[in-house]
């Protein structure tokens, strides 16, 4: 896959509250110093979508704990395009993880890299997962560089994937679908956090990849509204402009744009195979904003006074 050996560069945040607190969940740590935790308090905000259940089993599989989550941010709010990942988990299973209140206390992870280089790598989100899963907060040694995963190319992966389940026929669909609309997609089951990864990272690679540039994405987002991510799984609103999509069919693709780009992934497919037309997607790296415009200007709402 390339890129720097020394791995890729990382700003970091660790949103949480101590054993025994009875304060709001605030940053505890973070890449740059004390005196940045307010910004990162409101970029790691903008990446949650809900409040977690009381309880560690609470919610079904994909629901509950953990949530993944991915953001993208502009300039005005980092010196360079940024995407983010944040996992939310629970902290652990003793009382000393519980706030003063006995409710047991969840501790987000949030970690963003710059554009350019994640687009160097190559690196897919699943990819990105990867990298940071096991990487503790805080580290010992400041603004800590994330190692690049050492498995394969992860294409013959995704290929594989989209000529079985979801498949070729939903996941193109949907992927067209997004160019133009957000998405609230509806699993089909019950389905883990790393399934509905590999979903969205199915439907992702089926887009140019500098759409990942200003794609927002999320395994659950609770509370769905405004803010809620591009593409991820939720509860559909009626009152939200965003396409409600049933993994158990394809989405009807409407817009011009969506049908010109659907038949786009058909041709290369018949031509190139279905891992050669995710090389060439993945070759177009130049950044790219879903719908033409960005969406109320953040990828998330300030979890604030739900608990959180």
């Amino acid at each position: 896959m390339g890129g720097d050996q020394d791995g890729l560069r990382a700003v970091w945040a660790l949103l949480s509250k101590p054993g025994g607190d009875g304060g709001e969940y605030r940053v505890l740590a973070c890449s740059e110093g004390r005196s940045a935790y307010g910004m990162f308090d409101d970029l790691v905000r903008r990446t949650l979508f809900g409040t977690p259940p009381q309880w560690a089993d609470g919610g079904a599989p994909g629901e509950g704990l953990p949530w993944i989550s991915f953001g993208a941010f502009g300039e005005s709010d980092l010196p360079r395009r940024h995407i983010s990942i944040s996992i939310t988990h629970w902290s652990g299973p003793s009382e000393a993880y519980c706030d003063s209140s006995g409710r047991r206390i969840a501790a987000t992870r949030f970690f963003a890299v710059p554009y350019e280089e994640l687009a160097r790598t190559g690196l897919g989100l699943t990819g990105l997962w990867h990298a940071v899963r096991p990487v503790e907060l805080p580290p010992d040694d400041g603004e800590r560089r994330l190692a690049l995963p050492t498995g394969p190319d992860p294409l013959p992966e995704v290929a594989e994937l989209l000529d079985g389940e979801p498949g070729f026929d939903w996941a193109a669909a949907t992927a067209a679908t997004a160019l133009e609309r957000p998405l609230a997609l509806v699993s089909r089951s019950s389905r883990f956090a790393m399934t509905r990864l590999a979903t969205i990272d199915a439907v992702a690679w089926l887009l140019p990849y500098g759409c990942r540039a200003g794609l927002t994405a999320a395994t659950w987002a609770s509370e769905p509204g405004p803010y809620t991510p591009w593409l991820c799984y939720t509860h559909s609103d009626p009152a939200d402009e965003r396409v409600r999509v049933l993994e158990s069919e394809p989405p009807e693709v409407s817009s011009r744009t969506g049908r010109a780009h659907l038949a786009r992934l058909r041709l290369l497919r018949q031509e190139l195979g279905t891992l050669g037309m995710l090389r060439e997607l993945a070759a177009d790296k130049r950044p790219a904003r879903l719908g033409g415009r960005t969406r109320h200007g953040a990828p998330g709402s300030a979890a604030r006074g739900r608990g959180r």
